[in-house]
């Protein structure tokens, strides 16, 4: 196989792939190059259905939760949250030294993707929602309240 590498001015990195038909090959090349990130690490977690293990990429989680002393993620492709064999602290260092600044922490036992928020509930009994996916919620905690402004602000 070709390859060819194009120095290019850009926001993100990029990859197109050149090819007379779409093969099972081709297609296979394409899924790993989109399982990572600019750096070309993993960009992916592994959550538990029972006793399947399923690779969701970053950019489909919708929210990470601790719930029962177990944390969870919903995401777009999966119906029911898969299970994540990480601690909320373990998700925030992973997050960070991937670089995916999309996630913060709006409780202590919740963290949402900025990317995903539909928009945020300011409503008149001083309680602030989170609208995320299909019109799904979380409840933003005082404590956190300042943090998310920063990082709305600094988004724009």
């Amino acid at each position: 196989m070709q390859v060819q590498i194009k120095v290019e001015q850009c926001e993100k990195p990029y990859c197109v792939i050149h090819a007379q038909a779409q093969t099972d090959g081709i297609k296979q090349v394409a899924e790993k190059i989109s399982m990572m990130d600019a750096d070309g690490k993993a960009a992916v977690v592994s959550g538990w259905d029972g006793d399947y293990c399923i690779q969701v990429k970053q950019q489909q989680i919708l929210r990470i939760y601790s719930l029962d002393k177990k944390v969870y993620f919903e995401c777009e492709t999966e119906d029911a949250p898969l299970l994540l064999k990480m601690r909320l602290y373990e998700f925030e260092e992973l997050a960070e030294r991937l670089g995916w600044t999309d996630f913060i922490r709006i409780s202590n036992t919740d963290i949402v993707n900025l990317s995903k928020v539909k928009k945020f509930d300011m409503s008149f009994s001083g309680i602030v929602k989170v609208i995320y996916g299909d019109e799904k919620v979380a409840i933003v905690s005082r404590r956190y309240m300042n943090k998310i402004k920063d990082q709305i602000m600094t988004r724009r």
